[in-house]
């Protein structure tokens, strides 16, 4: 197999082609023509100040409409309640579980 590529001919032609030099200017030159290019932006920018105003628009009928319904103590917007309902439901949460002892709390034994 060896042998194979020693003798390809495509090694030969390697081995006749002359060696590439690059200046040593030439990052410096592809930067400045990087930098004298016209960049155009990824989006307009028209099209950037009405997706703003948009988003300042429903944010700001979002924050309006849970004002609303948390005065009139309606469902609100997800749904949930009041918030003081909710919380007065879950407060005694840690009494339902009364535990006497607490050595059945232990997990050392290797349970």
């Amino acid at each position: 197999m060896k042998d194979d590529l020693e003798n390809d001919a495509l090694w030969e032609l390697l081995g006749h082609a002359r060696t590439a030099s690059v200046s040593p200017y030439f990052s410096r030159r592809v930067l400045r023509d990087i930098r004298l290019s016209p960049a155009q932006p990824l989006l307009p920018p028209i099209l950037l100040r009405w997706l703003a105003a948009g988003s300042l628009a429903v944010l700001t009928a979002g924050f309006c409409l849970n004002l609303d319904s948390a005065r009139s103590g309606s469902g609100g917007i997800a749904g949930f309640g009041d918030f003081n309902q909710t919380f007065d439901a879950i407060a005694g949460i840690d009494t339902l579980v009364a535990v006497d002892d607490v050595s059945v709390l232990d997990y050392s034994n290797g349970l």
